[in-house]
């Protein structure tokens, strides 16, 4: 057996053994891969999706999320098997359904009765809600994503075996909260084990339907990447960020294993900036070029309203701005119809092409987990992550 010695998070690390992954060690054949759908064939469902959207004003978007997963899901394939996808768009509804009444909706009511009671009493000491407004924000952010998580993994399925994820939602409340405050009040600086202690809870002791899942990812071994992205943050346009990304991912991968399973990715932080930025290029390229383009034909419209005077209302101002800038808003909507379909592919061919899994599966060994009896979905993160 391999020594290991357990590291500053108390995680135990192996001794020994390299990461795979490393640039010395060539990449296995892929056994993930993904058989593109088709670009006519999901343009046709995209369309139709966003219009039934916009008809139902948004409500349509859970069951839109369920069929796009449903058509992309079975073109991925492992071993030359298809996933499965077997969520609901009713189970998505309800989960948002949740979130809104039990988190969202009690949490907007103390807000206001807190701003309400500080503004009367004390209106200088409000200021002193904007760090909570912050932790708020990131707690709700990192809620959404382990929900989501939690979801996917239990409504996608493998030779009808699916995967299980162990942690409950409760504890995962409390260890967002406290992360999230550590991480504000050192500037950032405790972020490498606010992401550390977060992966680790939502994947050790999950589950791949018998195969237990493990994973020894700890904030020490981020520390130094995420130091030189700050560092390098203002000099590199933010783009810094994208080599710290891509360290996790590759740490996440080596460090996490399923029963005898193993895994690795490959992308580089050039890797993830390419794919990101060529992304946004594609769905607010054209807009922002035609913006740019117009930007005289406003500040004209600016200036000849300026010279009107008081005749000028805040009404026609604001239809004089809308005007000139429609042609702008008609590209980034033709361009969310025609492009949306491509970014998904993309995102999926990335995963592939670098996801690495190493070791073999006993089919015979591998049983089926219990039924989740979880039947609401993810609740916030249902428009950010479908691809």
């Amino acid at each position: 057996m391999t020594e290991q010695a357990a590291n500053a998070d108390g995680v135990p690390q192996p001794k020994g053994i390299r990461p795979w992954s490393a640039s010395h060690v060539l990449k296995p054949p892929p056994r993930v891969d993904y058989e593109p759908a088709g670009y006519v064939r999901l343009l046709k469902l995209h369309v139709v999706n966003t219009l039934l959207t916009v008809v139902t004003l948004s409500i349509w978007r859970f069951w839109a999320i369920t069929r796009m997963r449903r058509l992309l899901w079975a073109h991925i394939r492992f071993d030359g098997q298809p996933l499965e996808y077997t969520g609901t768009g009713v189970e998505i509804f309800v989960g948002f359904l949740k979130v809104v009444l039990l988190i969202l909706l009690p949490a907007a009511l103390v807000v206001t009765g807190v701003q309400v009671f500080l503004l009367g009493s004390a209106p200088h000491a409000a200021r002193i809600l904007d760090p909570l407004y912050v932790l708020g924000l990131l707690w709700l952010v990192a809620l959404g994503k382990y929900l989501g998580l939690r979801y996917r993994t239990s409504r996608t399925r493998w030779r009808g075996i699916r995967g299980r994820l162990a942690g409950t939602v409760a504890p995962y409340l409390w260890l967002t909260l406290w992360t999230a405050a550590l991480t504000v009040l050192t500037l950032g600086l405790f972020k490498p084990w606010m992401d550390a202690k977060r992966i680790r809870y939502a994947l050790h002791g999950a589950r791949a339907g018998s195969l237990p899942v493990t994973c020894q990812v700890s904030g020490g071994n981020l520390f130094w990447s995420w130091l030189v992205a700050m560092l390098l943050w203002p000099f590199s346009f933010g783009l810094s960020y994208f080599w710290y990304k891509a360290r996790v991912y590759r740490l996440v991968a080596d460090r996490t294993v399923a029963g005898p399973i193993r895994f690795g990715f490959t992308a580089s932080g050039w890797s993830h900036a390419w794919l990101t930025l060529s992304n946004m290029a594609l769905l607010f390229g054209p807009g922002m070029l035609i913006a740019l383009s117009l930007t005289p034909a406003i500040l004209g419209t600016l200036a000849n309203i300026g010279h009107i005077g008081a005749q000028a209302d805040s009404t026609s101002l604001y239809w004089a701005l809308t005007v000139a800038a429609l042609p702008t808003y008609v590209a980034i909507a033709a361009c969310y119809l025609l492009f949306m379909p491509i970014v998904w592919e993309r995102r999926i061919r990335f995963v592939c092409r670098h996801l690495v899994v190493l070791g073999a599966i006993d089919l015979a060994a591998l049983r089926q987990a219990a039924d989740d009896r979880t039947t609401a979905g993810e609740g916030l993160v249902g428009d950010f992550d479908a691809f």
